[in-house]
């Protein structure tokens, strides 16, 4: 099986990534504190490294080195599902 090597794809795949993340109610808690407490990145840490790992499979990896797609996925989905969370960082 050949890896994604066009950016838009990369983008797809990332977005499906992101958005299976803020399914599962462990993972929604995690991001629900770490929005709250501001270390967001943190509190996701093992779960973020799951999911670079899985886009490695399927991504080509300049796309990965030289982009955000993955990152850019998370903040649009998570921020855009998570404004009601009570946070000083809004």
């Amino acid at each position: 099986m050949s890896k994604i090597a066009d950016p838009k794809k990369a983008a797809r795949r990332a977005r499906v990534i992101a958005s299976d993340l803020t399914v599962y109610p462990d993972i929604q808690k995690k991001i629900a504190q770490g929005i709250q407490n501001d270390n967001l990145f943190e509190e996701i840490d093992g779960i973020w490294n799951e999911a670079l790992a899985y886009m490695r499979q399927y991504v080509e990896e300049d796309i990965l080195e030289n982009t955000n797609v993955l990152e850019k996925a998370f903040i649009d989905i998570v921020f855009a599902n998570c404004g009601d969370i009570e946070s000083h960082i809004w």
